[in-house]
């Protein structure tokens, strides 16, 4: 079978549009699962960031009680000094993400304006203060409908992906 140059250039076409429409919709696809994983791994901190603080008190008094401690103190035996510096290097990041942490969510209360301080707040209750608040206990003391503490926390989780990730995490309409 024998095509000419025009039903060539006419394969060439078809094939080069659905290959492009194809790779579109794959970088579409990708993107929108980047967004997934960032507003997952967000929830993610926010879920953990009060047992993080607590390890990280208990971390900063072994930090220094470690650095106070001479090579000889230690079993040589079971400890290199690399493992020393990797426990080092392992706890301060922990410290680190929770300033890292503190930072953002400053930041997210600063950017605030007096309608939104509501969102913070709810949020602040959920994950953030010392104390742990139940949906119905934010509900209580914020004085709206459980639901309303749901959509308050989604806003405030949707909002945080800018403020965490930069120009990175917006994502542009073509």
């Amino acid at each position: 079978m024998n095509l000419t140059d025009e039903q060539l250039k006419l394969i060439t076409e078809v094939v080069s549009e659905q290959a492009i429409k194809t790779y579109k919709e794959d970088m579409e696809k990708r993107e929108i699962t980047k967004q997934d994983y960032r507003l997952h791994n967000i929830k993610l901190l926010l879920k953990n960031y009060r047992a993080l603080v607590l390890h990280c008190e208990e971390l900063m008094d072994e930090l220094e009680e470690f650095n106070e401690t001479s090579i000889q103190e230690l079993d040589i035996e079971t400890i290199s000094l690399e493992s020393i510096e990797s426990i080092k290097r392992s706890k301060r990041k922990s410290i680190s993400m929770v300033y890292f942490i503190q930072g953002k969510m400053e930041a997210y209360r600063r950017s605030c304006n007096e309608n939104e301080l509501k969102y913070y707040q709810v949020l602040e209750k959920r994950y953030l203060s010392k104390q742990k608040y139940t949906i119905s206990q934010i509900a209580e003391l914020e004085n709206i409908d459980e639901r309303t503490v749901h959509r308050y926390l989604k806003k405030a989780i949707e909002d945080l992906p800018v403020i965490f990730f930069g120009v990175s995490a917006i994502s542009f309409a073509n």
